[in-house]
């Protein structure tokens, strides 16, 4: 894990976003697909919305995903396992970049064939408190013709795209990169979340 780590820092350095192939183990993988499928049985599953608190709304021509937050009070041990990876991570961006990142919240992202997240930037208009966007995927066997790739518009005109394939792990920093999600043409299923600052 140290290794994938310190190439996670040097890329953020470097460039202010990372793409890691499996990242995460194949068994803990497959426990929060598992995860996701039971929030799904279990009707915890809500339409995404944009914008926070008094200007949240539903707005599914921007985005049409279903989402679940990670609850602090009923955590399933692969997710408490994914979060302790997290906050190594979140150790380390702390000790080389100085973040001062004290926490990080996450949901699962559930897109249905044709779904889509159209081109935006993590941070709110009126806070600033993410700072690091993660991205982390649950889809097997994922061929390039399904689609739903991730796409980060880079400030240079380029473009890094991103196929959704279990186990790849994908950061940057939310205040610098828009992004969007490509449709696919089947079920697309990943964890989101970001590491914040306090405000």
């Amino acid at each position: 894990m140290k290794n994938k780590v310190d190439a996670i820092l040097a890329d953020i350095d470097k460039q202010g976003w990372t793409v890691q192939k499996d990242f995460f183990s194949p068994e803990l993988i497959q426990q929060l697909q598992q995860r996701l499928n039971s929030l799904r049985d279990e009707g915890k599953l809500k339409h995404a919305g944009v914008g926070r608190e008094r200007d949240f709304h539903i707005e599914q021509s921007i985005r049409n995903d279903l989402i679940s937050w990670f609850d602090e009070e009923d955590l399933a041990p692969a997710e408490k396992d994914f979060i302790a990876i997290l906050n190594e991570l979140q150790q380390a961006f702390n000790k080389n970049f100085y973040l001062g990142l004290f926490e990080v919240e996450i949901h699962f992202a559930l897109y249905s064939p044709n779904a889509f997240y159209k081109r935006h930037l993590d941070q709110h208009k009126d806070q600033d408190s993410r700072v690091l966007t993660v991205v982390t995927y649950l889809n097997d066997n994922w061929d390039e013709e399904d689609g739903g790739e991730l796409c980060i518009y880079l400030k240079n005109g380029q473009r890094v795209i991103v196929s959704p394939q279990a186990g790849t792990f994908v950061c940057f920093f939310s205040a610098d990169f828009e992004h969007e999600v490509f449709p696919a043409k089947r079920e697309r299923a990943s964890i989101t979340g970001w590491f914040r600052k306090r405000v």
